[in-house]
């Protein structure tokens, strides 16, 4: 009696209401973790059972239940747990509509690709919204195809995931009777002109189209009735190129194309997308810069631009009163781009068409005054690059923040004598930002500030290796960099050391020897120029000029 009284007080689970743990389990994303909390109390076991919320990853499981990926027997027990949950769940009496059904799986044989077939025949039956399906199968066994039958229920569908199989026959007819799905992602299958027309034609209420890796495709095109479609995202299979896209999807926000660099350019149609507010091109689309800015053209709206065309155009004109972020990354030359953005507040070039960040704008507060510039430095660059960035930003007209990031190793050569003969003045800036190997500082500080004169400076490095004498060299350097670049010639500036644990520590010029601190990861030390009134001993006499150079260093977590 004790213990069960024990067991009555330990079930708390089951005294809250139904609505609060269908938003718990909700919330555990992995069908493990609802199983083991099923354990603990039998309302959550129930409630588990009737739950219209399947994700099932085969890989997950057995790795789960025996630490490898690699068992056979645990491959089995994931079929008979799948069969036995969906039966459980369509056997019971005042079944709920099924919303989600994940599998994710590799199939050995034919008894694997049963189990599945006669659990999607029942799910389908019930309402289903959203079925995402991710199967491989081992070479011996033919190519996997949904039991979808022209009877079976998918007009509930909202959302349609299709990986790595073939489409079945009934979603490729003219009438698939999807006339509720929003999302559409193929991923890996085999498409033909015919089959994207049908699909797309059967989908009126389609708000986001993704293309991935399909086979097959020599032209893509989609028309007619997409009239809802926000989001299309398009990328080749790199096996075979493509030859022509065409979309008409007049309220299209977000556009994103990537094709393989193939003989010839890959024609692209977007002209009734005029809403469009981001485009990414990655690929061979423009033979000419001409043929990019006559389609630039066509988007009055834009806001987010990124561009990799592979070295097609040798010049480049970007022209657009809408523009917020920019992103280039392409061979082209900086004094062969021209932009006018008035609006432009993020401009993030590489020197290299294959150089690949996330594809993601960065979010930046758009309360931020100060543009910004940013430089990522893949192939080398010598005097002349840093001549022609000098030259860049003083067309552009527009950037405060400049920062050069060469984490990737690009070779970098400066000859501090040939670019002191241009006689070109350094460009203003508030802020410097350099991402850099110890080595190289050095030799890219003689160019960035021949090049520019910043109010600030941060420099990212790992500091930590160096030895107390080296750093404090080292730092008084760069700090006797900056101070050349004020002409009023004071000796008494003070220099402020300002450590993570925001005490303040104040040294003379020629004291200056700081400890950073003793760290393994980057550091990044900020030089910040602070102009005001300081007396001058000899004339006793307030004079306006650089009163304090201070630096800050913190440590990157």
């Amino acid at each position: 009696m004790k213990n069960k009284n024990v067991m009555i007080k330990e079930d708390r689970i089951s005294e809250l209401p139904e609505l609060v743990i269908e938003n718990i389990l909700l919330r555990l994303v992995s069908s493990k973790d609802r199983v083991r909390v099923s354990v603990l109390s039998k309302r959550w076991c129930a409630l588990t059972a009737s739950f219209p919320f399947f994700d099932f990853n085969c890989d997950e499981f057995v790795k789960g239940v025996y630490g490898t990926i690699y068992n056979h027997d645990a491959r089995y027990l994931f079929y008979k747990y799948v069969e036995h949950s969906v039966s459980r769940f369509c056997c019971q009496q005042n079944l709920k509509n099924v919303h989600t059904f994940k599998l994710c799986s590799l199939f050995k044989d034919d008894v694997e690709v049963g189990i599945i077939n006669k659990c999607l025949e029942l799910i389908l039956e019930k309402g289903l919204k959203v079925l995402d399906i991710d199967i491989t199968v081992y070479p011996h066994l033919q190519e996997y195809r949904l039991p979808i039958r022209p009877s079976s229920r998918v007009s509930s569908l909202t959302s349609l995931t299709l990986s790595q199989h073939v489409l079945p026959s009934s979603l490729m007819v003219d009438d698939a009777n999807l006339h509720s799905l929003k999302v559409l992602w193929l991923n890996k299958v085999t498409l033909d002109p015919v089959v994207t027309k049908n699909l797309t034609s059967s989908c009126p209420l389609l708000e986001k189209l993704i293309v991935e890796y399909c086979y097959g495709v020599k032209k893509f095109s989609v028309y007619g009735r997409l009239q809802n479609l926000k989001k299309f995202r398009f990328i080749d299979n790199k096996f075979n190129g493509v030859e022509r896209i065409d979309i008409e999807a007049p309220y299209l926000y977000e556009c994103h194309l990537s094709v393989r660099p193939c003989e010839g350019a890959t024609s692209v149609k977007l002209g009734s997308c005029k809403q469009l507010r981001t485009l990414y091109l990655d690929g061979s689309f423009f033979p000419t810069s001409i043929g990019f800015s006559e389609f630039f053209n066509n988007f009055p709206f834009i806001e987010n631009l990124s561009l990799s065309l592979h070295g097609q155009c040798n010049s480049l004109v970007v022209s657009s009163p809408s523009l917020r972020k920019f992103v280039l990354y392409d061979e082209c030359d900086l004094e062969e781009i021209d932009i006018n953005t008035p609006n432009l507040i993020l401009f993030s070039y590489a020197n290299e068409c294959n150089f690949r960040n996330p594809c993601k704008f960065k979010k930046i507060d758009l309360g931020e005054l100060n543009a910004r510039m940013e430089c990522h430095i893949i192939n080398g660059v010598d005097s002349l690059w840093f001549k022609k960035l000098r030259q860049f930003l003083e067309s552009a007209n527009r950037f405060k923040v400049l920062k050069l990031d060469n984490s990737f190793l690009g070779k970098i050569s400066v000859d501090f004598n040939q670019l002191k003969v241009t006689g070109l003045l350094p460009y203003e800036l508030e802020h410097v930002e350099l991402k850099l190997f110890q080595e190289k500082v050095l030799t890219v500080l003689d160019g960035i500030l021949w090049c520019c004169r910043p109010r600030s400076l941060s420099l990212t490095s790992n500091f930590s290796f160096m030895s107390d004498k080296k750093r404090s060299h080292f730092l008084k350097f760069i700090s006797a960099k900056l101070l050349q670049q004020e002409d009023k010639g004071q000796t008494n500036i003070q220099i402020e050391w300002s450590f993570p644990s925001n005490a303040e520590t104040y040294f003379s010029w020629n004291s200056m020897m700081p400890e950073l601190p003793d760290h393994n990861k980057l550091q990044t030390l900020t030089f910040i120029k602070e102009e005001g009134p300081f007396q001058e001993e000899e004339k006793n006499e307030t004079v306006k000029g650089l009163q304090m150079l201070r630096l800050r260093i913190c440590v990157i977590l």
